[in-house]
């Protein structure tokens, strides 16, 4: 019994010792930028041996690999497809629906802001493992989509939806450093209902002229 109660009180030394490595990734990213990250300093930031790092995750690339697997990075399709019912909506609403929450699960991820800012200047492994992760959600939900919903075949719907989520993204990310892009708004609340009600416009033309 007192060797059970042991392993057990180990696993659970263990699990927070990686749950607290990952998050001094999330936390030097948001503060010093993507090329911060390496086994020395993120033992530091830790506050732990970097032997640990070792033992726990192989090597950086192992850290590398876990964090991007954490899905408070980037959302799930889950989180974006929650109570969504395709006898309920149009495509057109779903879609709308959909974009919505996406900006509001990047707005709320200071962390992947940070990361979508940086990536285009700075690729380093961590930022391809997260995109891995980013690209193989997308094509998940894009799956959810198209087995639930009939899409127009006249209208190339999976580059509109890539063109506007692109463009939040990149509004989202500006919005750490502006407040106004050509005269619109992008830092407060407001601003996005405007923001998402164009694209929900946008969204309505192009399954209007399907």
């Amino acid at each position: 019994m007192v060797t059970s109660v042991a392993k057990r009180g180990s696993a659970r030394d263990s699990e927070a010792m990686r749950a607290r490595i990952l998050e001094a990734v999330g936390r030097m990213i948001v503060r010093d930028g993507l090329a911060s990250i390496g086994v020395n300093a993120l033992a530091r930031e830790a506050g732990c041996d970097k032997v640990l790092i070792y033992r726990y995750f192989r090597d950086l690339d192992g850290v590398y690999a876990a964090y991007a697997a954490q899905s408070d990075f980037w959302w799930s399709v889950e989180e974006l497809t929650r109570g969504i019912d395709p006898s309920r909506l149009t495509a057109a609403e779903a879609m709308k629906t959909l974009l919505r929450r996406h900006a509001q699960a990047l707005r709320a991820r200071p962390v992947t802001l940070a990361v979508l800012a940086a990536e285009m200047t700075n690729r380093t492994r961590l930022v391809v493992a997260l995109e891995a992760v980013r690209e193989r959600r997308a094509l998940e939900l894009a799956a959810w989509i198209g087995e639930r919903f009939a899409l127009p075949a006249s209208r190339d719907v999976a580059a509109v939806a890539m063109l506007l989520g692109v463009a939040v993204n990149y509004l989202a990310v500006r919005a750490r450093t502006i407040r106004v892009m050509s005269g619109v708004g992008v830092r407060t609340d407001a601003d996005w209902e405007r923001i998402l009600a164009a694209v929900g416009s946008v969204i309505d033309g192009v399954f209007r002229q399907a």
